[in-house]
């Protein structure tokens, strides 16, 4: 068990286990010379966590725990005999680092948006995709990361990402209360994550149509 905020892994530290997380939400983050916390990605169940330890035996990055988490350990001197015993371990170690991969390509997919508020929606859409592969819902997140995390993954200030989301929303593509995010015109924000560089003139940015759009899903449900 790993209470909130506690440091699951130190940047640096000699590795002993590799993590796989069973259940909670951590972030994976890299502190510069001057004391920046750079927040590299996100972990939630099923990722691994420490893998890179097997190669360079130390950790590149800190990992902390956004909320109250458990994981499984995974001794590194034992990893490999526990792969040739069991293939079924080996697999899902295989599936789960190459998902991990892909994401990483994701993830510096949002960073080659010029905008913010493409940026963080790429961010949402991301977020989105990934509750849906969890069988949790894609249209009400709740985020267990702050907005400064935020702001920090996407490289943007954290001011920044608040007024993103106040934009997001008087576009009528979110409903944001705090830290809970309903995505209320799913097309929308897609049209908005695929504009790299800048915001098209055309995107849709009528709060109107977008509350004619609330008041159907309203209906629908």
């Amino acid at each position: 068990r790993v209470r909130a905020w506690t440091v699951l892994q130190h940047e640096g530290a000699r590795s002993e286990f590799v993590h796989v997380v069973r259940a909670g939400t951590f972030k994976c983050l890299k502190t510069s010379e001057d004391g920046y916390e750079q927040v590299l990605s996100f972990a939630a169940p099923g990722d691994v966590l420490g893998f890179e330890a097997v190669c360079r035996g130390r950790h590149v990055s800190s990992v902390v725990a956004l909320e109250d988490s458990t994981v499984f350990m995974l001794p590194l001197r034992d990893l490999s005999r526990w792969r040739q015993l069991s293939p079924a371990l080996d697999q899902a170690l295989q599936y789960a680092l190459s998902r991990q991969l892909a994401r990483a390509g994701e993830i510096a997919e949002m960073m080659a948006a010029v905008a913010a508020e493409v940026r963080l929606a790429r961010f949402l859409e991301w977020l989105s995709n990934s509750m849906a592969d969890r069988g949790q819902s894609p249209w009400r997140l709740y985020l267990r990361m702050s907005r400064r995390d935020i702001a920090s993954l996407l490289g943007v200030a954290h001011e920044t990402v608040s007024r993103s989301f106040g934009a997001l929303a008087e576009w009528g593509y979110l409903k944001v209360d705090n830290r809970s995010v309903e995505i209320i015109d799913a097309a929308g924000l897609h049209a908005c994550t695929r504009s790299t560089r800048g915001m098209a003139d055309e995107a849709p940015r009528r709060p109107a149509a977008a509350g004619r759009h609330r008041a159907a899903v309203a209906m629908a449900a």
